[in-house]
């Protein structure tokens, strides 16, 4: 909180976004349409939130029943006419709050370069969320059978990632065959499982409230058309990281992925960025793309996704998360990349 209270020189800033009040507060409240928001200063913090909810220990907060007018609360206690807000907050709130003497900017920068940036605590828990997500991808493994549909196997990783320790998935699996590959954020179907097949799983859970993803693709059998894609991934996927160096822009990481894509003459095929944030959410916002050119910096957590998408055919697509640490670029991941033939596991 007090590294964000130094950029607020006689402003004020609106947090309505509940994973950025947890990460500043450590209060968690899920409060649907009614308004709950930190309004922080450079000398102070206040909740302002319905009464019904629980109460911060913490904080100084204002209470409102539904009868009051929590917008009125607010405007009283915006403590400067340059009013930085979350992009979060819904119009419905924002638009009754602007008036010829305030003047409204975007602050979400202010938190997401706090959040984008790990300390060692933040990192030892993402650690260990990945440690359990390489656990569950091998227990998947071992349970994948012939004719299993897309949607059994989705619903094997939702049971197995809200088991204790962990506390449910980090976003929808995406656990798909061969030609449903094509669509990178496919959604798993009745499609059952044959001979030949190619099996994606992109998954991961929730530890401590801190999220994991990892994606590995699989072979049920033989797929010479694909295995040919496999190795070209995995190729750019090793070089993105070979790439990522303390001080150079993340652009450099999403180009070596690329190129080694590009030059084995399926660039058109890969039709998303190479990696994204993540920590408390999935997607957080640093994303590793040929526009992004932020310096790479010690904390950062992000991952490194390239694929392949041919529709009628199907893809390959194999994500680590990285972070940096003092000494350089760590993977977090550690089940296998190797080609592997689940049917010939035995």
């Amino acid at each position: 909180m007090q590294k964000l209270q130094t950029q607020l020189h006689q402003k004020s800033l609106i947090v309505s976004d509940p994973v950025s009040i947890k990460y500043l507060t450590g209060y968690e409240n899920d409060p649907g349409e009614r308004m709950m928001v930190l309004l922080v200063h450079e000398d102070d913090a206040l909740f302002i939130l319905n009464a019904m909810f629980p109460k911060p220990e913490s904080i100084q907060a204002i209470y409102y029943q539904d009868s009051d007018n929590p917008l009125e609360i607010l405007s009283n206690n915006l403590r400067y006419n340059d009013v930085y807000v979350d992009g979060n907050l819904p119009s419905r709130f924002l638009i009754p709050l602007m008036n010829n003497h305030r003047t409204f900017k975007n602050g979400s920068y202010l938190i997401e370069n706090l959040r984008r940036i790990k300390t060692l605590e933040e990192r030892e828990i993402m650690k260990t969320a990945s440690k359990h997500n390489d656990r569950i991808m091998e227990e998947l493994v071992d349970a994948i059978y012939e004719g299993m549909t897309e949607i059994e196997l989705a619903n094997l990783i939702n049971q197995k990632q809200s088991t204790h320790p962990l506390t449910g998935v980090s976003f929808n699996p995406i656990s798909v065959f061969t030609e449903n590959i094509a669509n990178p954020h496919a959604i798993p179907s009745n499609r059952t499982l044959k001979d030949g097949d190619v099996i994606l799983i992109d998954m991961g859970g929730i530890y401590n409230g801190y999220h994991s993803d990892m994606t590995r693709t699989f072979f049920f059998g033989e797929n010479k058309e694909i295995e040919k894609l496999y190795d070209i991934v995995l190729e750019a996927n090793l070089m993105a990281i070979k790439a990522i160096k303390i001080g150079e822009p993340l652009s450099t990481v999403d180009k070596a992925a690329r190129d080694v894509i590009t030059k084995a003459g399926y660039g058109e095929y890969f039709t998303h960025r190479t990696g994204h944030g993540i920590g408390l959410e999935t997607h957080e916002n640093l994303d590793v793309s040929s526009t992004n050119h932020t310096p790479i910096e010690v904390g950062m957590c992000f991952s490194i996704e390239p694929g392949i998408y041919i529709e009628g055919v199907g893809g390959v697509r194999i994500e680590d998360l990285i972070i940096i640490e003092e000494t350089g670029p760590s993977v977090i991941n550690h089940y296998p990349k190797v080609k592997q033939d689940i049917k010939k596991r035995d």
